[in-house]
């Protein structure tokens, strides 16, 4: 009696083993039909979208969103950094694991454009991969600049594009500025400005006309140095007949060049122009 007891519970074991391995099969039949059949589903879909234009909108407007955000994102670099790309084109050159990517760029920088040609050389390490510039030539529109223009070698000679784009902003910045305030004292006050080399000169010239024959010249420099250093520096000529010379007896044109330096100090650029002006023209 026992017996057969246990060799019932063991068939009955058999009988759910094997239920069991055909539970199993179909599962695994099941899974595999499942994922082929998403896999056609998802076939179907993109066929779809290419047949039916319907579709495209979608993505398009996904698209001109992306296009508009990084639109705005150029804007505002360019208005924080006032630099701005017109134009890049790069060629590659391959040998064997290095690579030479040869760039011609063009831009501006406030009112100021320029020209770049460099190369990027890209070497593969074991974990990385190291991109230097191995040539640059830097074309400007401004020639007659010393110190610019030797900046702009010794940048040249350390390939550092960096340092350029930092000084040449800065520069571009100052140079924009004295143009535009050389030309507001010249449409406020044309009968006492004078601009021999325009707007975009280093000096005006202040004509007294209480006094004939004294000039002063108000010279505005933009020093750069070496190391990408931007300075403007800002001094007075003056310029009086020698017979008026003996009735200077306080030697207040001797003293006007340092005068004007402590009005620059203390009230700025153009609150010290204003004030030269003001002892040149008529009451």
């Amino acid at each position: 009696m026992g017996e057969s007891i246990y060799q019932a519970y063991e068939d009955e074991i058999e009988c759910l083993q094997e239920e069991i391995k055909i539970l199993e099969q179909k599962a695994k039949e099941t899974q595999i039909y499942s994922q082929e059949f998403l896999k056609t589903m998802h076939l179907q879909k993109e066929m779809f979208d290419v047949q039916n234009p319907e579709s495209w909108k979608y993505s398009n407007t996904d698209l001109e969103a992306q296009i508009e955000q990084t639109e705005s994102q150029i804007a505002l670099l360019t208005q924080l950094t006032g630099i701005g790309f017109s134009q890049h084109t790069v060629t590659t050159v391959s040998e064997g694991n290095n690579k030479t990517k040869q760039c011609r760029l063009s831009g501006c920088s406030h009112s100021l454009h320029f020209e770049l040609e460099f190369e990027l050389t890209e070497i593969q390490t074991e974990k990385d991969v190291i991109t230097t510039v191995t040539d640059l030539n830097i074309i400007l529109e401004l020639n007659d600049v010393y110190n610019l223009s030797t900046f702009i070698s010794r940048t040249e000679e350390r390939k550092n594009l960096l340092m350029f784009f930092r000084t040449f902003s800065i520069f571009a910045k100052w140079y924009e500025y004295r143009q535009v305030t050389f030309r507001h004292f010249k449409e406020k006050y044309p009968q006492v400005v004078k601009l021999p080399e325009g707007s975009s000169g280093e000096y005006m010239v202040l004509k007294c006309s209480k006094l004939t024959g004294i000039e002063l010249k108000i010279f505005w420099k933009i020093l750069v140095s070496e190391e990408g250093v931007v300075t403007p520096v800002l001094d007075l000529l003056t310029k009086i007949p020698t017979e008026a010379l003996y009735f200077d007896t306080g030697k207040i044109m001797d003293s006007a060049p340092n005068s004007f330096r402590c009005i620059l100090r203390l009230h700025g650029i153009e609150a010290a122009i204003e004030c030269l002006i003001g002892l040149c023209k008529e009451p």
